[in-house]
């Protein structure tokens, strides 16, 4: 099956998430269980999909990526703690520019991989939390995500109060707390 706006092929353990396209401009509807890969996924008509998948390393991720690149459905992307994603893996993010929901939380990302995400126009979602290596200078280079609503930097040590304070403004949720 060829990728396109309703369905993907994959070769990998993802799980799939189903939910009205509607919620994502309302209320936080849940996701719901859809289906498994690896296989064919064909997706409901009028329903955006999150994938979720584990043991992930760059050069899986660039594979998963060249999979569904294809298919606009796709809205978010939940790769938590794939610690062996790194900055390299997260420049094949740029292809996947419908991407609303992104979580990155616990990956070997540094500021240059943080700059890849800035391809990712649409992200309202981003969760970097528990990236160590993230700086002040990764978080200013985020002001320009104009659509992001909620950041979490939740145990991002090195990443101060200051450089937050010039990130904030309306409509954008961060969620900070250094963990000691």
């Amino acid at each position: 099956m060829e990728n396109n706006l309703n369905g993907f092929t994959t070769t990998l353990p993802v799980l799939v998430l189903c939910r009205p396209r509607q919620a994502a401009s309302g209320a936080d509807l849940d996701w719901r269980e859809f289906d498994q890969g690896p296989g064919i996924i064909r997706l409901p008509a009028g329903e955006e999909a999150s994938l979720r998948i584990k043991n992930l390393d760059d050069d899986l991720l660039r594979q998963l990526v060249s999979e569904i690149e294809g298919c606009a459905a796709i809205t978010g992307l939940n790769l938590s703690e794939n610690r062996k994603v790194t900055n390299a893996g997260v420049a094949y993010l740029v292809h996947l520019p419908q991407l609303t929901y992104l979580n990155l939380s616990s990956c070997s990302l540094t500021n240059q991989g943080v700059t890849h995400l800035l391809a990712l126009t649409a992200l309202r979602y981003l969760d970097l939390s528990y990236c160590n290596r993230i700086t002040d200078v990764g978080v200013k280079a985020l002001r320009a995500l104009l659509s992001l609503t909620y950041l979490d930097l939740q145990g991002c040590v090195k990443v101060s109060n200051s450089s937050l304070s010039k990130l904030r403004r309306d409509g954008l949720t961060i969620h900070h707390r250094t963990v000691v």
